[in-house]
Order: C-alpha cells, then structure tokens, then sequence
C-alpha cells in the first residue's frame, strides 16, 4: 500500500501528500469529464457534476463520521461509499429542477461519470489501505500493513473493477436497451451498482461493517433500496418508459 507521498522542495522543504485525497480530487475531474463528454450541454454537465462531486462527497463523509465517529475530512478516508450515492442521486435531480432540465436526461450522463468517479477513488482507497477485504488464501489477497495478520482480499480494487465495468457496460450497450427512455441508462447503472456492491460486501472484513437486524449490512439494506427503486422506475410503465423522466432528450444550458 502506498498511504502517502513525500514530496522534497527547494530550500528543504518536505511536502507530505495523501494519496487516497489525492485519487479523490482526480476522481472529480474524471466523473467532470465524462458528464460533459455525455452531455449536449457540457456546460450544464459540468455544473451539475460539481454540485453532485461536492454533495457526494458531503454525503459519504457525513454517513461515516455519524456511524464511526472521528474528524470531518475526506482527505484522510472515512468515505461510506452509499451515503455518497445517494446524496449525488438527490442533488442530480435537485439540480435538474433548478436548471429547468429534463431530470431522466441529466442523470443518463451523471450517474456513468459517478461510477467511473467512485472507480477512481477505489483506487484512493486501495492505495490508503482502507476499506479491507476478509482474510482469503486466493492467490492475489494482499498484506494490508495497517492490520498486519493473514493476507486479504483486494476488496478495494474489487470494487473499482465493479464501477468501471458497470459505467462501461451503461454507456455501451444502455442505448439500444433504454432507447427511447430518457433516465433508463441512468436506472441500468444504478442497479448495476446496487447488486454488485450488495454482492461484495459479503467480502468485506466484519469488523469494518456495520450489520443491521437479520443478517444484513447497512451498505447492503441502502443498495436493496436502491436495486428495488430503480427496478420500479423502469418497469414504471407497460413499454417501460418512464413518465416521471421521459422528457427533452438533452440538457439546456445554464
């Protein structure tokens, strides 16, 4: 693992960087450029995905120091991934409203440009040695120095994996499968997400979960809300259009 960067200046200075703050501020500019690379406005792309980066990670941060506790500050970790998603899905539409744009338009080219953004930040992550996997003998688990013990799954990269296979998958093949539907490549990527993150999280350490009633995590119960919500949506109406969404095929500018 790689939690830092030392960075040596002129007259002796000695600059020490984080490397998980600094895979977030590149996975800002990441999920930037995709919104606006998936947008006929990139304008209004660009300040609708600020506005989600900022509320994402306002909603990630918030969700982890009210479960674990501990200082306010995503450059040091304590991001729940979750609390993020849902507080960039809710700004999304906020901002949608507010800039007179067709809500199901902006979150077709939001919700691609979160996944390949959360990717990036898997990264940050893995790099930082959080976010460990259960211990696993599999030829590829990983020492994570900060726990020592038994070798673990790379959940972290896992999970990057997921994200960026899921964006691609969206914006490769959603087109033919939503055509017509504006918020259905949007709704495939969110429930894209929702099961595969269900799914690994049964590979996460125990001990950095936070288990809920019945044998479910909390990450787990938020991603069932979200698989079960945007599977509604889409199948909201008999050709699976989705009235609450269909709308202007593209984004107005600001």
């Amino acid at each position: 693992m790689w939690p830092e960067m030392h960075v040596s200046l002129p007259a002796d200075h000695h600059v020490v960087v984080a490397t998980h703050g600094v895979l977030v501020a590149l996975a800002v500019l990441a999920g930037m450029l995709v919104a606006t690379r998936r947008s006929t406005y990139p304008a209004a792309a660009a300040v609708a995905a600020a506005a989600v980066a900022v509320a994402s990670l306002v909603g990630a941060q918030a969700l982890f120091v009210s479960l674990r506790g501990g200082p306010f500050g995503f450059w040091s970790g304590g991001l729940t991934s979750t609390g993020g998603v849902v507080a960039g899905l809710g700004v999304t539409w906020l901002v949608a409203r507010l800039t007179g744009n067709a809500p199901g338009s902006l979150f077709d080219a939001i919700v691609p440009a979160g996944l390949v953004a959360l990717g990036v930040g898997r990264l940050g992550c893995f790099l930082g040695g959080c976010c460990s996997g259960r211990p696993s003998d599999v030829p590829w688990a990983l020492v994570v120095p900060a726990l020592g013990g038994p070798p673990r799954h790379p959940l972290p990269l896992y999970s990057a994996a997921l994200d960026f296979a899921v964006a691609a998958a969206v914006v490769r093949h959603a087109g033919p499968v939503a055509a017509g539907r504006a918020g259905g490549a949007a709704l495939l990527g969110v429930m894209g997400f929702a099961s595969g993150r269900f799914a690994l999280e049964f590979l996460r350490d125990p001990a950095a979960t936070d288990p809920l009633p019945g044998g479910v995590t909390l990450a787990q119960a938020l991603c069932a809300l979200l698989f079960l919500g945007s599977l509604l949506l889409y199948r909201r109406s008999p050709d699976g259009g989705l009235r609450r969404f269909r709308s202007q095929p593209t984004l107005r500018s600001v």
